[in-house]
C-alpha cells in the first residue's frame, strides 16, 4: 500500500513528516505543506500530536525537531547514559560527543551531547546524514564482518531507493583493518569516531576546524576508552 493509502493516512502521514524533520528537509508546516501536499489544517492537527507524544519538539526559533522520545525506541537498554556518562572526562570536557547509528547509506544521531567549542555544524538527535559525511558510518562498517556490513547496508537499501551502485560506495567506507579511531573531516566538521562494543554504534567526537593535534590525541584515546568501557 502507498504513502497515501486509505487504511492508515495518518500513519503514513506522520512517518513521512518525521523522515522529513529527521533529515532536514523540511524543518517549518509550510515547508512541510508543501513538500507532502497535505492540507494546513491536518498538517497542524498531526504536528499537535506528533508533539504531544514528543515525536516532535520545537526550537526556540519555532523549527521543528525530532523528540527525546526517539531515544526510548532506539535506546530500549539504555546504552546512551552509560556511554556518555563515560565521557564525563577532562580530555573530553568541552566537546561534543554523539553516538550514530547506520541506515541503509545514511548515518543517524541517535543522541548528541552537545559540547561548549564551536562547530561548523552541531548535529541534532534524530538528523541523519550521508554515510560519507560522518567518521561513524566507517567506524560502524568496519566494525563488522564483510558479510555483515553487506546486509546491513542493504536491509534499508529499498526503503530509501539505494541503487547498487549506492550500496557499493556506503561499503567502501568500511575499512578491511580495524583501527581505534576513523576520521573524516567534511562541511560537517572534523570528526573521529569509535565503533561501541558490543552494539552496531559508533561513539563519534565533533571538533573545531583548528584545534591542536596534542589536545586531539588526549581527546581520540578518551573518546577510544568511552567507547570500550563503558
Amino acid at each position: 500500500m502507498g504513502i497515501a493509502g486509505p487504511r492508515t493516512p495518518a500513519v503514513h502521514r506522520g512517518a513521512r513528516v518525521l523522515d522529513a524533520v529527521s533529515t532536514g528537509t523540511a524543518r517549518t508546516a509550510v515547508a512541510l505543506t508543501e513538500r507532502l501536499g497535505v492540507p494546513k489544517s491536518s498538517l497542524s492537527d498531526l504536528l499537535g500530536a506528533l508533539e504531544e507524544v514528543d515525536f516532535l519538539t520545537r526550537g526556540s526559533d519555532g523549527a521543528l525537531h525530532v523528540g527525546t522520545r526517539w531515544s526510548e525506541f532506539s535506546d530500549p537498554e539504555a546504552l546512551i547514559p552509560q556511554v556518555f556518562r563515560a565521557c564525563v572526562t577532562a580530555d573530553l570536557d568541552g566537546h561534543t560527543v554523539s553516538l550514530t547509528q547506520l541506515f541503509g547509506d545514511q548515518v543517524v544521531f541517535v543522541d548528541v551531547r552537545p559540547g561548549a567549542l564551536p562547530l561548523p555544524l552541531t548535529p541534532r538527535p534524530g538528523q541523519r546524514t550521508g554515510a560519507a559525511t560522518s567518521a561513524g558510518a566507517a567506524a560502524i562498517l568496519s566494525a563488522m564482518p564483510a558479510d555483515e556490513a553487506a546486509i546491513a547496508v542493504s536491509a534499508a537499501a529499498a526503503h530509501l531507493g539505494m541503487t547498487d551502485d549506492d550500496v557499493a560506495r556506503c561499503l567502501a567506507l568500511r575499512h578491511p583493518r580495524r583501527r581505534k579511531f576513523y576520521e573524516s573531516s567534511t562541511p560537517m566538521g572534523r570528526q573521529l569516531a569509535c565503533p561501541v562494543t558490543g552494539t552496531r554504534y559508533a561513539l563519534v567526537l565533533h571538533l573545531p576546524d583548528r584545534w591542536p593535534d596534542a589536545s586531539t590525541r588526549k581527546a581520540a584515546r578518551a573518546l577510544h576508552a568511552a567507547a570500550n568501557d563503558h
